[in-house]
């Protein structure tokens, strides 16, 4: 079965638990005609590019899954009816793309930011002390290759 990638814009105005809904009703199609999940991406709320149906702004989902072709078209089709998604964007991949890792959870960014707002330690305290003084090199930096062109005499003409 080939992997299908489908960005779609959904309406700006839409409540959360609204969006949460349309995500699971994507899936759900896929999942009808047998195809498989491989990715749901949330990227969020964007500044559109050009104004779509009056609006400036729109929310970005990404869904990547591996269907029989009729998933696809069942897919869209209902997105053509859905008053809550503004555009739709389909292509076919060669291989599904990377797993990005899951954010780390809050308390671990807590402890980083701890971590971060710490003074630093001493570079003397922690590694040997190193040479301050460079070399002085008095030869002068190599200077590029000039270019060798040939020069093409103009044929001879009776005159």
């Amino acid at each position: 079965m080939p992997i299908y990638e489908t960005l779609t814009i959904l309406h700006p105005e839409l409540p959360e638990t609204r969006i949460k809904e349309i995500c699971t009703w994507m899936q759900g199609i896929v999942e009808n005609v047998q195809g498989k999940i491989l990715q749901v991406d949330e990227w969020g709320m964007r500044n559109l590019a050009y104004r779509i149906r009056k609006q400036k702004r729109g929310y970005y989902v990404r869904l990547e899954y591996d269907a029989p072709p009729p998933a696809l078209k069942e897919l869209e089709r209902n997105f053509r009816i859905s008053e809550d998604v503004m555009r739709f964007l389909s292509i076919v991949r060669d291989a599904p793309s990377e797993k990005r890792p899951v954010a780390p959870p809050p308390e671990i960014l807590d402890k980083v930011a701890e971590t971060a707002s710490e003074p630093p330690v001493a570079e003397s305290e922690t590694t040997p002390e190193a040479p301050t003084e460079t070399p002085q090199d008095d030869t002068p930096a190599p200077q590029p290759e000039a270019i060798e062109t040939e020069s093409v005499a103009a044929p001879a003409t009776d005159e």
